[in-house]
C-alpha cells in the first residue's frame, strides 16, 4: 500500500510539471471513445448505449486532453450539449458500412458549426462576384434562399469572432491552472473508475516537370511541398493557400533541393486591398500584393506566423524574390483541366464548401459528401490541390489536398476528396493556377 501511495505522488509531481496534452499525446480522443463503445450495442440503441457515467468520462478525458477550461457552469453544460451531439454524428457515421472515410472527434468537438467556420476557414469572394450575386435579382435563374444563404457565410462569423474572443482570453488565463487541475482529477477518475490580376494564355511553362495527366501525380514525391502549417483560430487560410503554392513555384524555378518557407503572417497583414486579415480573403488579392512589393515576399523565418492579424512589417524582412507573377483561373468546375494545371504548373489554390462536420471531423480515406455545394459564391475555405491519385481499394480516384489544420487533422495535415465526381464540394470551382516568369 505504502508503494502505491509513493507511486501514486510521483505521477502527480511529473503531471504538475508536464503540459496536459503531452500527458495524452499517445492516446487519440477517437481511440478513447472507441474503448468505451460497444459498436454492435451503439448500432442498435445509439445514444441510448452510452449512460451520463460513459459520456462523462469521455468528456473529462476530453478537456484534460486539450486544456478546456469554461467561465461558468452553465457554459460548460452548453459545450457538454455540443460534444454530445459531435459524439453521436461522429460515431454513427463511422458506423456506415458504405462510407469511404472515416471520421473522428478532435480538439473541434466542442465548437459549433459557426465557430468552426469563423476562426478555420477565410476565403471570401471577390467584390465584383459579390455585385454580380446582387445583380442576379433580375436573372430568371435567381435563388433568392441560396443568394442568402451565401451571403450569410460571408458576415455571420464577425459577431462569433467577437464573442469567442473574449473566451479565448478568459481559456489562456486559466491554462496554467487547468494543466494542475486537470490531471489531478483526471488521474483521480482513473484511480476510481480502473481505466489574379492578370492570366497568361502562353501555353509555354517553366515549371513543367511531368509532362501530360497521369492516373496520379504527387508533388510531395519531388520534395517541392513543405510541412503543414496551423492556421490556429485566425480565419486566414487564403494567405497559407497562397504562400504554399507560391513555395513549390519557387523551388521548381530554382531547382532547388530544399523548400524556402514563405510568410503567411506578412499576407494576412499587409495585404489590405482586397484582403482582411483573419476575417478573410483570396488568392488574387494576395498576389497583387505580392507584385506590389516587386514580386518580393518574406520568409517565414523572418516574419513568423502570430496566428492573429498584426501591423505590417516593413523592415529587418528576408525577403525572396519570386521574380514576375502571372495567375490564372481554371474554367469553373472543370476538373480535367485543373488535374492537367496542376501538373504542367504546380500545386491549385483551391476554394472548397467545407460548411460540414465531415470536414470538422475528417479523419482518413477519401471523402464524398452528397449534395455538397459546387456554386462559387458558396466556398468558404481555401486549401491547395498538390496532386491526384487512385484508391484501388476503394476503386475511387481522388485529390490530394494540403490543408492549414495542422498535421493531426486529416492524413497528417492532408484530405484526399473524390476526384472528377460532379465537381465535389466546387473542388475546380474557385481553382487558380499560378507561373512565375
Amino acid at each position: 500500500m505504502k508503494l502505491q501511495w509513493i507511486l501514486f505522488f510521483s505521477i502527480c509531481f511529473v503531471g504538475f510539471c508536464t503540459p496536459v496534452q503531452g500527458l495524452f499525446s499517445g492516446t487519440s480522443l477517437q481511440d478513447y471513445v472507441d474503448g468505451l463503445v460497444d459498436a454492435a450495442k451503439f448500432k442498435i440503441q445509439g445514444m441510448l448505449s452510452l449512460n451520463d457515467t460513459t459520456v462523462g468520462r469521455m468528456w473529462s478525458y476530453f478537456k484534460s486532453k486539450y486544456g478546456r477550461v469554461y467561465s461558468s457552469m452553465d457554459d460548460e453544460k452548453q459545450r457538454l450539449r455540443i460534444f454530445r451531439d459531435h459524439l453521436k454524428y461522429v460515431l454513427e457515421s463511422n458506423l456506415n458500412t458504405l462510407r469511404t472515410y472515416e471520421l473522428e472527434l478532435n480538439e473541434f468537438a466542442d465548437w459549433t458549426m459557426d465557430e468552426f467556420n469563423t476562426l478555420k476557414k477565410g476565403l471570401t469572394i471577390s467584390t465584383e462576384l459579390r455585385r454580380r450575386l446582387s445583380d442576379s435579382e433580375s436573372d430568371d435563374s435567381y435563388d433568392e434562399d441560396s443568394v442568402r444563404r451565401s451571403l450569410d457565410k460571408l458576415y455571420k462569423h464577425h459577431y462569433h469572432q467577437r464573442r469567442l474572443k473574449r473566451s479565448m482570453i478568459y481559456r489562456r488565463r486559466h491554462q496554467t491552472h487547468l494543466d494542475r487541475r486537470g490531471f489531478t482529477d483526471w488521474l483521480w477518475n482513473l484511480i476510481n473508475t480502473g481505466i489574379g490580376n492578370s492570366s497568361s494564355s502562353s501555353s509555354s511553362n517553366n515549371n513543367n516537370n511531368a509532362g501530360s495527366s497521369t492516373s496520379s501525380f504527387d508533388w510531395r514525391n519531388q520534395n517541392m511541398v513543405s510541412s503543414v502549417k496551423n492556421q490556429l483560430n485566425c480565419g486566414c487560410c487564403y494567405a497559407f493557400a497562397t504562400a504554399a503554392v507560391l513555395e513549390t513555384l519557387y523551388a521548381v524555378k530554382t531547382k532547388s533541393s530544399t523548400v524556402t518557407e514563405f510568410s503567411p503572417q506578412q499576407i494576412a497583414d499587409c495585404s489590405s486591398n482586397g484582403n482582411n486579415g483573419c476575417n478573410g480573403g483570396n488568392f488574387a488579392p494576395s498576389l497583387r500584393y505580392i507584385s506590389g512589393q516587386g514580386g518580393k515576399i518574406a520568409t517565414l523565418a523572418s516574419y513568423p506566423y502570430a496566428g492573429k492579424k498584426q501591423s505590417c512589417q516593413t523592415s529587418g524582412l528576408n525577403q525572396v524574390n519570386l521574380g514576375n507573377i502571372q495567375y490564372g483561373a481554371i474554367p469553373e468546375g472543370d476538373e480535367k483541366a485543373m488535374a492537367k494545371a496542376l501538373v504542367d504548373y504546380g500545386p491549385i489554390f483551391i476554394g472548397l464548401d467545407a460548411d460540414s462536420q465531415l470536414f470538422m471531423f475528417y479523419k482518413s480515406g477519401v471523402l464524398s459528401i452528397s449534395g455538397c455545394p459546387t456554386r462559387r459564391q458558396d466556398m468558404d475555405h481555401a486549401m491547395v490541390a498538390v496532386g491526384y491519385g487512385y484508391d484501388s481499394a476503394l476503386k475511387l480516384p481522388y485529390w490530394i489536398i494540403k490543408n492549414s489544420w495542422a498535421e493531426k487533422w486529416g492524413e497528417k495535415g492532408y484530405l484526399r476528396l473524390v476526384k472528377d465526381k460532379s465537381n465535389m464540394c466546387g473542388v475546380a470551382s474557385m481553382a487558380y493556377y499560378a507561373k512565375l516568369t
